[in-house]
């Protein structure tokens, strides 16, 4: 197994692209502490871990907090006596966003932009904070940022997100180059059309805005508008963001750092 004796921290693992990251990181042998806005959902996904023969912490924390932030990484530190991965997973488009009855650009409220930053940045940013002292004592860690391919594309409905998105890889960028003299690696995955609680959201939205898809179930919203899009004609899985960030935190990609990898069947080829 390829991460045997590391311990790795998910956040937003308590569901979705989250869930599959961690049933992969634990399938590889890694110890695994999952951080969850939802804590139910956190201790679900962590007795999933331990059904796997791998040691697993389910934290509740509202991670754009950082308080609780510097909480949760001591109770990591506090449980396995180290970190070695950090998945900083993490994110979505917020309520307000999603709650909206317009996908015009000047509908979109000064609060929506604060919060797409909250969670798609500003919690990155802050677990990296408080998690890059215990990697630089240890002169070595992997970090990987789930940003998404929206950061790669414009986009006028959900333009908070995508912008906050793009500066999740810039930010990647940024602390890879910080941290190459410490033995620390940073990467960022870019999700493509992932059929998840969020996507569910997303294609409410447009069942209630768009008269084309008046009527529609989310997963027939997903199935007719989405997955067309894809060149390789088929969805991903949150597992097959789970397999690439494997490859990231592993010795396989040891000299790979500030790079953002798509996994989107082909919508970015950049």
């Amino acid at each position: 197994m390829k991460l045997e004796g590391k311990v790795a921290i998910v956040t937003g693992g308590g569901q979705g692209l989250g869930q599959g990251i961690v049933h992969c990181l634990a399938e590889e042998g890694a110890d695994v502490a999952v951080v969850d806005i939802n804590g139910d959902n956190a201790r679900k996904v962590a007795d999933e871990v331990k059904a796997l023969g791998r040691k697993s912490l389910a934290i509740e924390a509202d991670l754009t907090d950082n308080k609780k932030v510097k909480q949760a990484v001591r109770d990591v530190i506090s449980a396995f006596g180290k970190i070695d991965i950090l998945v900083n997973n993490v994110g979505g488009m917020g309520k307000i966003l999603l709650a909206r009855n317009s996908l015009d650009f000047t509908d979109q409220e000064e609060a929506e932009w604060d919060e797409n930053y909250k969670l798609n940045l500003k919690a990155h940013v802050l677990m990296s904070q408080a998690v890059v002292p215990y990697l630089i004592k240890q002169k070595s860690g992997k970090i990987v940022n789930i940003a998404s391919q929206a950061g790669k594309m414009p986009g006028s409905r959900s333009m908070a997100y995508n912008v906050a998105k793009a500066a999740d890889i810039h930010f990647t960028r940024s602390l890879a180059t910080v941290l190459a003299e410490h033995n620390i690696n940073v990467n960022c995955v870019c999700p493509g059309v992932i059929y998840t609680p969020l996507y569910e959201k997303i294609a409410a939205q447009s069942i209630r805005c768009l008269p084309e898809a008046k009527g529609m179930t989310p997963r027939e919203h997903f199935l007719k508008f989405t997955v067309p899009t894809v060149p390789l004609k088929r969805e991903q899985t949150p597992e097959d963001i789970g397999h690439a960030v494997v490859f990231l935190v592993s010795e396989d990609a040891r000299n790979i750092t500030g790079q953002s990898l798509n996994v989107d069947g082909g919508r970015v080829m950049y």
